[in-house]
Protein backbone atom coordinates (compact mmCIF):
# COMPACT_ATOMS: atom_id res chain seq x y z
CA UNK A 1 0.00 0.00 0.00
CA UNK A 2 1.12 3.56 -0.68
CA UNK A 3 2.15 5.93 2.05
CA UNK A 4 -0.81 8.21 2.75
CA UNK A 5 1.03 10.85 4.78
CA UNK A 6 3.94 13.24 4.85
CA UNK A 7 7.21 12.18 6.36
CA UNK A 8 7.60 13.10 10.02
CA UNK A 9 7.10 16.81 10.71
CA UNK A 10 8.78 18.12 13.86
CA UNK A 11 6.34 20.21 15.88
CA UNK A 12 7.51 22.95 18.23
CA UNK A 13 4.97 22.17 20.95
CA UNK A 14 5.89 19.77 23.76
CA UNK A 15 9.03 17.61 23.57
CA UNK A 16 9.93 15.85 20.31
CA UNK A 17 6.33 16.05 19.13
CA UNK A 18 5.99 14.54 15.65
CA UNK A 19 3.22 14.89 13.11
CA UNK A 20 2.23 12.93 10.01
CA UNK A 21 -0.23 14.85 7.83
CA UNK A 22 -2.60 13.30 5.33
CA UNK A 23 -2.17 14.08 1.65
CA UNK A 24 -5.96 14.12 1.42
CA UNK A 25 -8.31 16.56 3.15
CA UNK A 26 -8.53 14.83 6.55
CA UNK A 27 -11.72 14.19 8.45
CA UNK A 28 -9.94 13.17 11.64
CA UNK A 29 -7.12 14.35 13.86
CA UNK A 30 -5.58 11.67 16.09
CA UNK A 31 -3.29 12.81 18.90
CA UNK A 32 -1.32 10.28 20.96
CA UNK A 33 -0.24 11.28 24.50
CA UNK A 34 2.20 9.06 26.42
CA UNK A 35 2.48 8.44 30.15
CA UNK A 36 5.10 8.76 32.88
CA UNK A 37 8.61 7.98 31.66
CA UNK A 38 7.40 7.60 28.08
CA UNK A 39 8.14 9.61 24.98
CA UNK A 40 6.32 10.83 21.89
CA UNK A 41 7.06 7.83 19.64
CA UNK A 42 8.66 5.11 21.77
CA UNK A 43 5.61 4.57 23.98
CA UNK A 44 3.57 3.51 20.96
CA UNK A 45 6.09 1.11 19.40
CA UNK A 46 4.80 0.11 15.94
CA UNK A 47 1.68 2.31 15.94
CA UNK A 48 3.27 4.93 13.61
CA UNK A 49 4.46 2.41 11.03
CA UNK A 50 1.14 0.55 11.00
CA UNK A 51 -1.15 3.59 10.82
CA UNK A 52 0.78 5.33 8.05
CA UNK A 53 0.18 2.44 5.65
CA UNK A 54 -3.37 1.57 6.70
CA UNK A 55 -6.02 3.00 4.36
CA UNK A 56 -8.46 3.33 7.27
CA UNK A 57 -6.23 6.16 8.57
CA UNK A 58 -5.44 7.81 5.23
CA UNK A 59 -7.84 10.71 5.91
CA UNK A 60 -6.44 11.38 9.38
CA UNK A 61 -3.67 13.65 10.56
CA UNK A 62 -1.69 11.74 13.20
CA UNK A 63 0.36 13.45 15.90
CA UNK A 64 2.49 11.95 18.65
CA UNK A 65 2.71 14.51 21.44
CA UNK A 66 5.64 14.44 23.84
CA UNK A 67 6.35 16.12 27.17
CA UNK A 68 8.96 15.88 29.92
CA UNK A 69 7.34 13.79 32.65
CA UNK A 70 10.29 14.34 34.99
CA UNK A 71 9.61 18.07 35.27
CA UNK A 72 6.45 19.84 36.33
CA UNK A 73 3.08 18.65 37.55
CA UNK A 74 0.17 17.06 35.72
CA UNK A 75 -1.68 20.37 35.65
CA UNK A 76 1.27 22.08 33.94
CA UNK A 77 1.43 19.49 31.20
CA UNK A 78 -2.36 19.40 30.77
CA UNK A 79 -2.42 23.18 30.24
CA UNK A 80 0.36 22.94 27.66
CA UNK A 81 -1.46 20.10 25.91
CA UNK A 82 -4.63 22.22 25.83
CA UNK A 83 -2.79 25.15 24.21
CA UNK A 84 -1.31 22.78 21.63
CA UNK A 85 -4.72 21.29 20.81
CA UNK A 86 -6.14 24.78 20.44
CA UNK A 87 -3.37 25.71 18.01
CA UNK A 88 -3.56 22.50 15.99
CA UNK A 89 -7.17 23.20 15.05
CA UNK A 90 -5.58 25.48 12.38
CA UNK A 91 -2.21 23.77 11.81
CA UNK A 92 -1.30 25.68 8.65
CA UNK A 93 -2.21 29.09 10.04
CA UNK A 94 -0.36 28.40 13.29
CA UNK A 95 2.80 27.08 11.66
CA UNK A 96 2.38 23.49 12.80
CA UNK A 97 1.92 22.15 9.27
CA UNK A 98 4.67 23.88 7.23
CA UNK A 99 3.67 25.77 4.11
CA UNK A 100 6.34 23.92 2.14
CA UNK A 101 4.20 20.78 2.41
CA UNK A 102 1.74 22.56 0.09
CA UNK A 103 -1.28 21.15 1.91
CA UNK A 104 -4.53 23.03 2.62
CA UNK A 105 -5.77 24.20 6.00
CA UNK A 106 -7.63 21.55 8.00
CA UNK A 107 -11.27 21.34 9.09
CA UNK A 108 -11.45 18.31 11.36
CA UNK A 109 -14.77 16.60 11.98
CA UNK A 110 -13.42 14.41 14.80
CA UNK A 111 -10.49 14.78 17.19
CA UNK A 112 -9.46 11.48 18.76
CA UNK A 113 -7.22 11.78 21.82
CA UNK A 114 -5.35 8.54 22.50
CA UNK A 115 -3.59 8.33 25.86
CA UNK A 116 -1.55 5.88 27.90
CA UNK A 117 -1.48 5.84 31.72
CA UNK A 118 -0.72 9.36 33.04
CA UNK A 119 -1.64 10.69 29.59
CA UNK A 120 -5.30 9.97 30.40
CA UNK A 121 -5.16 12.52 33.21
CA UNK A 122 -3.67 15.14 30.89
CA UNK A 123 -6.22 14.49 28.16
CA UNK A 124 -9.20 14.70 30.50
CA UNK A 125 -7.93 17.93 32.08
CA UNK A 126 -7.18 19.45 28.64
CA UNK A 127 -10.77 18.72 27.59
CA UNK A 128 -12.10 20.46 30.68
CA UNK A 129 -9.88 23.48 30.04
CA UNK A 130 -11.20 23.69 26.49
CA UNK A 131 -14.79 23.52 27.78
CA UNK A 132 -14.12 26.23 30.37
CA UNK A 133 -12.53 28.37 27.64
CA UNK A 134 -15.61 27.95 25.41
CA UNK A 135 -13.74 26.19 22.61
CA UNK A 136 -16.32 24.61 20.33
CA UNK A 137 -13.81 22.04 19.05
CA UNK A 138 -13.96 20.23 22.39
CA UNK A 139 -17.32 18.76 21.38
CA UNK A 140 -15.57 17.04 18.46
CA UNK A 141 -13.15 15.28 20.79
CA UNK A 142 -13.30 11.59 21.67
CA UNK A 143 -10.92 9.75 23.96
CA UNK A 144 -9.30 6.31 23.70
CA UNK A 145 -7.36 5.18 26.76
CA UNK A 146 -4.75 2.46 27.27
CA UNK A 147 -4.10 1.52 30.92
CA UNK A 148 -5.44 4.91 32.09
CA UNK A 149 -4.31 6.27 35.44
CA UNK A 150 -7.41 8.42 35.95
CA UNK A 151 -8.21 6.48 39.15
CA UNK A 152 -4.64 6.95 40.35
CA UNK A 153 -1.70 4.56 40.33
CA UNK A 154 0.64 2.57 42.51
CA UNK A 155 3.30 5.18 42.00
CA UNK A 156 6.27 3.13 43.21
CA UNK A 157 5.37 0.30 40.83
CA UNK A 158 4.87 2.85 38.05
CA UNK A 159 8.28 4.42 38.69
CA UNK A 160 9.98 1.04 38.71
CA UNK A 161 8.33 -0.06 35.46
CA UNK A 162 8.89 3.26 33.70
CA UNK A 163 12.50 3.56 34.88
CA UNK A 164 14.11 0.12 34.57
CA UNK A 165 16.85 -0.47 37.10
CA UNK A 166 15.13 1.18 40.04
CA UNK A 167 14.98 -0.87 43.21
CA UNK A 168 12.03 -0.65 45.56
CA UNK A 169 13.85 1.84 47.78
CA UNK A 170 14.77 4.05 44.85
CA UNK A 171 11.16 3.80 43.70
CA UNK A 172 10.10 5.39 46.98
CA UNK A 173 12.56 8.22 46.44
CA UNK A 174 11.24 8.70 42.88
CA UNK A 175 7.91 9.80 44.32
CA UNK A 176 9.62 12.68 46.06
CA UNK A 177 11.92 13.52 43.16
CA UNK A 178 9.18 13.72 40.52
CA UNK A 179 6.18 15.79 41.71
CA UNK A 180 4.00 14.47 38.90
CA UNK A 181 3.89 11.07 40.61
CA UNK A 182 2.16 12.65 43.59
CA UNK A 183 -0.62 13.74 41.23
CA UNK A 184 -1.39 10.06 40.71
CA UNK A 185 -1.97 9.38 44.39
CA UNK A 186 -5.69 8.60 44.54
CA UNK A 187 -5.73 9.49 48.24
CA UNK A 188 -4.62 13.03 47.49
CA UNK A 189 -7.24 15.80 47.35
CA UNK A 190 -5.79 17.01 44.07
CA UNK A 191 -6.12 16.88 40.30
CA UNK A 192 -7.66 13.39 40.05
CA UNK A 193 -10.50 14.32 42.37
CA UNK A 194 -11.06 17.69 40.68
CA UNK A 195 -11.19 16.15 37.20
CA UNK A 196 -13.62 13.45 38.25
CA UNK A 197 -15.93 15.88 40.05
CA UNK A 198 -16.02 18.29 37.09
CA UNK A 199 -16.50 15.46 34.62
CA UNK A 200 -19.34 13.93 36.62
CA UNK A 201 -21.08 17.29 36.85
CA UNK A 202 -20.90 17.72 33.07
CA UNK A 203 -22.17 14.21 32.41
CA UNK A 204 -25.04 14.56 34.87
CA UNK A 205 -26.10 17.82 33.19
CA UNK A 206 -26.10 16.21 29.73
CA UNK A 207 -23.21 18.39 28.52
CA UNK A 208 -20.35 15.94 28.89
CA UNK A 209 -20.65 13.46 26.03
CA UNK A 210 -17.12 14.35 24.94
CA UNK A 211 -15.79 13.20 28.33
CA UNK A 212 -17.06 9.61 27.92
CA UNK A 213 -14.18 7.48 26.69
CA UNK A 214 -15.06 5.55 23.52
CA UNK A 215 -12.30 3.01 24.16
CA UNK A 216 -10.70 1.84 27.40
CA UNK A 217 -8.06 -0.89 27.36
CA UNK A 218 -6.46 -2.57 30.37
CA UNK A 219 -3.82 -5.21 30.78
CA UNK A 220 -5.23 -8.16 32.68
CA UNK A 221 -3.59 -8.10 36.08
CA UNK A 222 -2.11 -4.61 35.70
CA UNK A 223 -0.06 -3.92 38.82
CA UNK A 224 0.11 -0.14 38.34
CA UNK A 225 -3.38 1.28 37.75
CA UNK A 226 -6.84 0.51 39.08
CA UNK A 227 -9.08 -0.97 36.41
CA UNK A 228 -12.62 -0.32 37.64
CA UNK A 229 -15.24 1.60 35.65
CA UNK A 230 -14.78 5.37 35.31
CA UNK A 231 -18.12 7.19 35.29
CA UNK A 232 -19.85 6.72 31.90
CA UNK A 233 -16.89 5.45 29.89
CA UNK A 234 -17.39 2.44 27.62
CA UNK A 235 -16.76 -0.85 29.45
CA UNK A 236 -13.11 -1.81 29.25
CA UNK A 237 -11.42 -4.21 26.88
CA UNK A 238 -9.04 -6.45 28.85
CA UNK A 239 -5.99 -7.95 27.16
CA UNK A 240 -4.25 -10.93 28.77
CA UNK A 241 -0.52 -11.61 28.62
CA UNK A 242 0.39 -7.93 28.59
CA UNK A 243 1.66 -5.47 31.17
CA UNK A 244 0.96 -1.86 32.05
CA UNK A 245 3.77 -0.80 29.72
CA UNK A 246 3.23 -3.25 26.86
CA UNK A 247 -0.56 -3.07 26.49
CA UNK A 248 -0.29 -0.07 24.12
CA UNK A 249 2.70 -1.39 22.11
CA UNK A 250 1.73 -3.30 18.96
CA UNK A 251 4.32 -5.75 17.65
CA UNK A 252 4.45 -8.10 14.66
CA UNK A 253 2.44 -10.76 16.49
CA UNK A 254 0.44 -8.38 18.69
CA UNK A 255 -1.72 -5.85 16.84
CA UNK A 256 -4.69 -5.81 19.22
CA UNK A 257 -4.07 -2.15 20.29
CA UNK A 258 -4.42 -1.05 16.66
CA UNK A 259 -7.44 -3.27 15.99
CA UNK A 260 -9.29 -1.79 18.97
CA UNK A 261 -8.54 1.78 17.90
CA UNK A 262 -9.78 1.05 14.39
CA UNK A 263 -13.13 -0.08 15.78
CA UNK A 264 -13.96 3.43 17.00
CA UNK A 265 -13.01 5.22 13.76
Amino acid sequence: MANNHTTSVEIKYGINTQGYFSFEAPDNLIVFVHGFGGNALGTWNNFPAILLFDDQFKKADIIYYGYDTFKGQAGDHAAELYHFLNAVMSPVGNGILPLLQNLPERDYKRIILVAHSLGAVLVRQAQLLAYIDNKTWVHKTEIALYAPAHHGAEVISLAMQALPGLSGLLGIFAKFRFPILNDLDAKDDGILKAIKEQTETLQNSGKGDFTKAKLVVYSKGDKVVKSYQYLLDKPAEVIPNTSHMSVCKPKDAYIKPVELLKKIL
